[in-house]
């Protein structure tokens, strides 16, 4: 009886990883830090992205004593998208760490 060979091969299709909220380009915020109801990739959720709003100008004008900032709430309601778009505004020199606490 002879023996059978499995080989692996490779898939010749490109794997691109497409991550989760990339259509979060900030939070959507006018110049009076009022939320529309369609903008920078959102629809909807414009008192939660107006409180962060807030968090971001006490940032920006150092009034925010830490460096961090704990969004908590339960699965599925925008902790991560709202994480994504406070840091969309704060850009890349920014020293906050976000913390994301999900409760059941």
């Amino acid at each position: 009886m002879t023996s059978l060979v499995v080989e692996s091969v490779a898939s010749t299709t490109k794997r691109q990883r497409i991550a989760t909220h990339t259509h979060i380009k900030g939070l959507g915020l006018d110049e009076e830090g009022n939320a529309a109801p369609m903008g920078a990739g959102w629809v909807g959720q414009e008192q939660a992205r107006e409180a962060c709003g807030l968090i971001v100008d006490m940032i920006k004008q150092k009034k925010m004593a830490g460096r961090a900032l704990l969004i908590a709430g339960a699965p599925g309601t925008g902790k991560t998208a709202l994480a994504l778009g406070v840091a969309q505004e704060l850009g890349s020199k920014a020293r906050v760490q976000l913390l994301l606490w999900s409760r059941i």
